[in-house]
């Protein structure tokens, strides 16, 4: 691996953290100071998100990434995919690489919300009633795994290195934080970059408990594969009436074992 990349590799690594937990404690203290929504038992909500990032870290990061798919081993190899032969710059082949991961996110959440067993997976993370930045971090363990082999498999499949996941997750974790954060952004944060981005208005109407908000605006970084695909819906006054899942907002479902168990639970009433 060329020097340069090792470098980039170490920045990817330390900035994925600094930025992440930064974005994260940023946005918690902003919400402290001036929710957007105020609601009860708000540390409480907090650190069941927190646990739930913690267990997708320990079984998507660690044991599906780290020992099934071997991660680690595969990060600074050069993979032999489509493109390989084409024998592009790698800048090129990282801005691709972007581009196709989030493609490939797109389509999965998008699948995440038609497909059944998919869905009760992915519901954990549209149970919570209350929209803020742990909300980034509410995932379904089972979810997040199959996140990171979408991700993996699309970048193996190119022939792009995989450390390029970490690029895009420098970006997508801050701007994952402030998409469900409890405060109140300047109109020009909300609307103006909405052409490109996915905004916090933008995504709001994604946690809507009522169609068709809920099975709009499925895009992660980039707000135009939802134009491009025809399931882009704008934003309409300062949020969606109702957040969340009807029914499924009640402390046996909020728990972390609750949501741990939602999959199965919820079979009959999700």
């Amino acid at each position: 691996m060329p020097e340069y990349q090792d470098l980039l590799l170490r920045v990817v690594r330390v900035g994925y953290l600094g930025l992440t937990v930064g974005a994260f404690l940023f946005f918690c203290i902003w919400e402290g100071g001036a929710a957007r929504i105020g609601f009860p038992s708000r540390g409480r909500h907090i650190a069941r998100n927190v646990a739930m990032f913690v267990l997708v870290v320990l079984f998507a990061d660690i044991m599906v990434g780290g020992y099934l798919l071997r991660l680690p081993e595969r990060l600074t190899a050069a993979p032999h995919g489509l493109l390989s032969p084409l024998d592009w710059p790698l800048p090129l082949l990282i801005v691709i690489g972007l581009l196709a991961a989030d493609l490939a996110c797109y389509l999965y959440h998008r699948l995440s919300h038609r497909v059944r067993w998919l869905w009760l997976l992915h519901s954990v993370h549209h149970t919570d009633p209350h929209l803020d930045a742990s909300t980034a971090l509410r995932f379904h363990p089972m979810d997040m795994a199959f996140y990171v082999a979408v991700i993996t498999g699309t970048l193996l499949a190119l022939g792009i290195p995989l450390w390029a996941a970490g690029v895009r997750a420098l970006v997508l974790n801050p701007q994952f934080m402030m998409q469900h954060a409890n405060v109140r952004f300047p109109l020009w944060v909300e609307r103006g970059p909405a052409w490109l981005f996915v905004t916090p208005a933008i995504h709001r109407i994604h946690h809507s408990a009522d169609r068709p908000g809920i099975d709009a605006n499925f895009g992660q970084m980039f707000s135009f594969w939802d134009r491009l695909f025809g399931t882009y819906r704008a934003p309409a006054g300062d949020a969606p009436p109702r957040i969340g899942v009807t029914g499924h907002d009640d402390d046996s479902w909020q728990s972390v074992s609750g949501m741990l168990a939602t999959p199965w639970r919820g079979r009959r009433s999700l």
